[in-house]
């Protein structure tokens, strides 16, 4: 039963899908009269991804690469451009070391603050960097977030979930990876460990203590079905202290998705 319920989720017509997700690009773009994607690109499956589909919508894409720190060798940012065939002008490299170090120093002297400040510091800077471009090139900043980052909270307010629109914002993690596969992403781009890249050596499933695999099941039962802890363990047969693990972290980050609340007057 468990295997079953994890096949159903990560079935998909990828055809279908692609152009789905393409018809509404295109769609979004014509009502709202903009011309340019503007997508922040980490080198990761999900911001890839949807820079594939942007680029078979036919949008006008400029992908936006702001690294912290050295440039890994490999650099997936550089060869996910390329596979896309990209203008040199249309690849944007910002190195945002020193934004990011002299805005914690400055915070730093009046409070104390972690790596996980940081990170947040880092991904709202992100944010305003493409925003600030898009509104020079009359366009849309892309969204890169999927439903399983959604579920379990593993995004930044006002940082990296911000867009004006998201292609794969109804996809499972484990969905990203099979529609990747379709589109003949890089290998070495649907091989990398997930990772929001906010200090050396994070990977999401690290920090998770689960796979995105073995999460997505039990998020769409929960979360989509809206079946109870006890019936997702007795009828479908996940292990007690995974689904604990996993409906742990739903709880704890549903202040993420609430709207902000105000007073009533």
């Amino acid at each position: 039963m468990k295997r079953e319920i994890s096949e159903n989720i990560t079935i998909l017509n990828n055809q279908k899908t692609a152009k789905r997700i393409c018809d509404f690009l295109k769609e979004e773009f014509r009502k709202r009269k903009r011309l340019c994607a503007v997508l922040g690109i980490s080198g990761g499956i999900d911001s890839a991804l949807a820079a594939f589909l942007c680029k078979k919508a036919g949008l006008e894409l400029y992908l936006v690469s702001m690294p912290y720190g050295k440039l890994d060798e490999k650099d997936n940012a550089k060869k996910i451009a390329r596979k896309l065939n990209l203008p040199k002008n249309r690849f944007i490299e910002i190195n945002i070391t020193e934004i990011i170090n002299e805005s914690a120093k400055e915070i730093q002297m009046k409070i104390s603050i972690d790596r996980t400040d940081k990170g947040n510091i880092m991904a709202r800077t992100r944010m305003i960097i493409l925003y600030s471009i898009a509104r020079k090139l009359n366009g849309l900043v892309i969204g890169t977030e999927n439903l399983s980052e959604y579920w379990l909270g593993y995004f930044t307010l006002y940082g990296d979930e911000a867009s004006d629109i998201n292609p794969i914002a109804k996809l499972w993690k484990t969905q990203v990876w099979k529609l990747a596969e379709y589109l003949k992403m890089p290998n070495e781009i649907l091989e990398q460990e997930p990772s929001a890249e906010l200090w050396k050596g994070q990977t999401d499933e690290k920090e998770f203590g689960f796979t995105y695999r073995e999460a997505d099941p039990i998020l769409y039962l929960s979360c989509i079905k809206k079946y109870s802890k006890r019936k997702i363990i007795k009828n479908y047969g996940f292990d007690a202290n995974l689904v604990e693990l996993v409906l742990k972290r739903v709880k704890a980050t549903c202040y993420k998705r609430c709207s902000t609340p105000a007073a009533l007057i």
